[in-house]
């Protein structure tokens, strides 16, 4: 059942009808900011699931939008593998306070080699920036940039709400996102997994039993608001800043506001409870939701946002606990000022890698979003927002960076255009459930993000870049006289039930089961080189190979494309590395992983040194001089010798085996006269040792 579709009004019961008509009429509007700034939001009352409406008697939070341009911290990339060892993050900062003149202290260690210091006071961008150029002079220092402050995207509501017209199938004066032809087709998949990167998700009736175990990745307990740092305890505390902390101290300037529980809302549009007679519908009704908190008091920082990211596609994070619940689409309803920065392509790039959908809002300013982060990374989904007309909301980013459009709220046409959805009564701290009408382009974009869900619960195989397509060509075009153009705001409106039947046709032909061929399975490779050979898939029209060095069945590395070759030359491999590496298949239908999925794995092990013998003096040799020179034939593959001599009879080095580098000889002197010595000589490379006579001793004696 479509639940607030008109041929299934009747079977929702007259109390409810009732209680959502009241709940649709006017309710509180508050200003939520000291500066005289008008920031409304309009509020619902409770509606439990009698149909009876709970009296509220506390108004909604609202948060303006904040563009905080300052940041106490930057994220330093080393060149190499200075992280591979043990390092000296002391010595590295002491160099990095050298060369800046500033006071740095280490915070922690991110992946990618990458470290993130702390100023002593925030400083705004352009003498941010003026420290990453010093940093940058350093040689050792491949990157460095601010660990620039995310803050949530949504717009302040000022007006109310009719219903959830944003989920209905376009018609003249409404373009919604046509939610009710996909769930004729599906309503989800358990097996998805949907994670919502924001401030964390409160407990709430409609979100009750679709969440899975998340995390809350924000490091600084001021931040993060809950008495502490990192933890397993994904719930939003609140985000609430006051007049005395906007005006001094550590959140001076980030704007004095109310909880927003803005994460709750996001995720009540991507997977409230539905068809359950109260309360509102999500998109998704049976994907799992995977709360990760990187948002708190003010925003947060890149470098907890970019843990998240990683963590939520089931990638190692340094201190974590792995994910065992991998998001096959993440939401980023998050974002500042600035380009995409390296450290945040670097986990997108890393994420869509293994298969992970990264959807983010295109941002609030009315602005180019090219001019903002992560919306202008690539290998990434921006949406701009749209209002119930079809033109774009006036607060919406835009610009050649958007793929794709949703409905998002525009309540400047009027009181009953907004995103409904659920929320919390608490000002600061939680109260009880609500349900809130927001807008803004992180009410957009949960609209794709519940779309992309059905899709991959359609088709699980389904690439990143497959999803893009469909939604991209499966839109409804923008209305005549709308202010969003193909050149704006992407090639048109989300489409639900366009994409979701698209790829509902396309999975009845796609590629065949395959497998690989070699290198077998735990086999060793003694090359630097190794060919990876699979056999054909029927109705494939091109394969892509991954190998890593991990053994976490998933693309740490790229999926790089083998044409329709069945098989690819991989080189550089170093001796000691096992690697791991899979193929799939691919079609205009889905991919098909080889093996059934299951990745495979040999090790590099290289050739020792080949035989070779001792020379002199000879085996048996008696009245050597008490200075001689021991003397050997060359080892093929030997990149230095070592040679041991002493006066036991035992076949073992009782003394020190010593190096001669290249040479193939070394001189001896001071040895005692009359005395029997006992010698051997070993190649050695990066592969190992082999002993010269097969492992014999040879012996002389001195006159």
């Amino acid at each position: 059942m479509k639940w607030f579709t008109p041929r299934y009004l009747a079977a929702i019961p007259v109390s409810v009808l009732v209680a959502l008509l009241v709940s649709f009429g006017p309710v509180w509007a508050q200003d939520g900011s000291d500066d005289g700034t008008q920031a409304n939001q309009i509020f619902l009352p409770v509606v439990n699931r009698a149909g009876e409406a709970i009296e509220q008697t506390v108004p909604p939070p609202a948060m303006p939008e904040i563009t905080f341009d300052r940041t106490d911290q930057i994220i330093v990339r080393y060149a190499g593998d200075v992280q591979a060892a043990a390092v000296d993050h002391i010595a590295q900062v002491s160099a990095l306070s050298a060369v800046t003149e500033v006071e740095l202290a280490f915070v922690r260690e991110l992946e990618d080699n990458a470290i993130v210091v702390k100023l002593e006071e925030a400083r705004d961008l352009a003498a941010i920036n003026a420290i990453v150029a010093d940093m940058l002079s350093l040689p050792e220092v491949d990157y460095a940039e601010p660990d620039l402050i995310m803050q949530t995207t949504r717009t302040p509501n000022d007006a109310t709400y009719a219903n959830q017209w944003h989920y209905f199938a376009s018609v003249a004066g409404t373009y919604g996102a046509n939610l009710p032809g996909a769930w004729d087709i599906t309503t989800g998949s358990a097996s998805i997994v949907v994670a919502v990167i924001d401030n964390g998700i409160l407990p709430h009736a409609e979100l009750a039993g679709r969440t899975v175990a998340g995390y809350d990745f924000i490091a600084d307990s001021r931040i993060a608001n809950d008495g502490n740092g990192r933890d397993n305890n994904p719930s939003d505390p609140g985000d609430w800043v006051t007049s005395a902390e906007n005006s001094s101290g550590f959140f001076a300037g980030c704007g004095a506001r109310n909880s927003s529980w803005h994460g709750t809302h996001v995720a009540g549009t991507i997977a409230a409870n539905s068809n359950n007679a109260a309360g509102v519908a999500g998109i998704n009704w049976q994907s799992k939701i995977l709360p990760v908190r990187v948002l708190g008091k003010c925003g947060g920082y890149t470098s907890d946002i970019v843990d998240g990211i990683r963590w939520a596609a089931g990638l190692s994070v340094r201190g974590v606990p792995v994910n065992a619940n991998r998001a096959r689409v993440i939401n980023l309803s998050l974002g500042g000022s600035g380009t995409c920065g390296s450290t945040y392509q670097n986990a997108i790039n890393a994420v869509v890698n293994a298969g992970t959908v990264v959807v983010v809002a295109a941002g609030n300013s009315n602005a180019n979003a090219a001019n903002y982060s992560p919306a202008s990374c690539a290998n990434v989904i921006t949406v701009a927002s749209t209002g119930r007309t079809g033109s774009r909301a006036p607060y919406s980013n835009y610009g050649a960076t958007v793929e794709i459009s949703a409905p998002g709220g525009d309540t400047s046409t009027g009181a009953s255009n907004g995103i409904l959805s659920t929320l919390n009564t608490g000002t600061t701290t939680p109260g009880a459930d609500a349900y809130a009408y927001y807008q803004g382009t992180s009410m957009a974009t949960p609209h794709v993000v519940g779309i992309v869900s059905l899709l991959l619960s359609v088709n699980p195989n389904l690439t990143p870049a497959q999803v893009t397509t469909l939604l991209q060509a499966n839109i409804t075009p923008f209305p005549a006289g709308s202010t969003c153009t193909t050149a704006n705001c992407g090639p048109g409106i989300v489409n639900a039930t366009a994409a979701v039947s698209a790829a509902n046709a396309q999975i009845s032909n796609p590629p065949s089961a395959f497998a690989k061929s070699s290198p077998a399975t735990g086999s060793s490779v003694t090359t630097a080189s190794a060919t990876l050979g699979w056999a054909a898939s029927v109705g494939a029209t091109s394969y892509q190979y991954c190998i890593d060095s991990t053994s976490n069945s998933v693309c740490d590395t790229t999926w790089t494309n083998a044409g329709s070759a069945t098989s690819a030359t991989v080189a550089n491999l170093q001796i000691g590395t096992t690697y791991s590496w899979q193929v799939r298949a691919v079609n205009a239908n889905g991919t098909v992983d080889a093996n059934g999925g299951s990745w495979w794995s040999f090790v590099r092990v290289g050739t020792p040194p080949g035989a070779f013998n001792q020379s002199s003096p000879g085996n048996g040799q008696a009245n050597v001089s008490v200075s001689t020179t021991l003397r050997w034939n060359a080892s093929t593959g030997a990149t230095s010798y070592e040679y041991c001599i002493d006066t036991t009879n035992n076949n073992s080095c009782d003394g020190t085996w010593r190096s001669t580098g290249t040479a193939r000889q070394a001189a001896i002197s001071g040895l005692a006269r009359r005395t029997s010595y006992y010698w051997l000589v070993r190649g050695v490379n990066s592969a190992g040792t082999t002993n010269a006579n097969g492992g014999t001793w040879w012996r002389f004696t001195t006159r």
